[in-house]
């Protein structure tokens, strides 16, 4: 869930201490963007791995041999 962030004044961490009481319900958002942040988010986590990978691989054939 993408939550935005307000201005940090004690008025909005009261009112986010009484949405995790359960005392204020938020506003139901647009229901495609939580699968759609999953999905990017999962892209973006294995673009990165793939990356990682294959900068590994690459160090790996340089090395000289002993």
């Amino acid at each position: 869930m993408i939550i935005r962030l307000g201005r940090l004044t004690p008025g909005y961490f009261r009112l986010l201490q009484r949405q995790v009481s359960g005392e204020i319900q938020m506003q139901p958002q647009n229901s495609l963007m939580d699968p759609i942040a999953m999905t990017m988010a999962t892209v973006g986590t294995c673009v990165s791995l793939y990356s990682a990978m294959q900068m590994a691989e690459r160090v790996h054939l340089k090395q000289p041999n002993a």
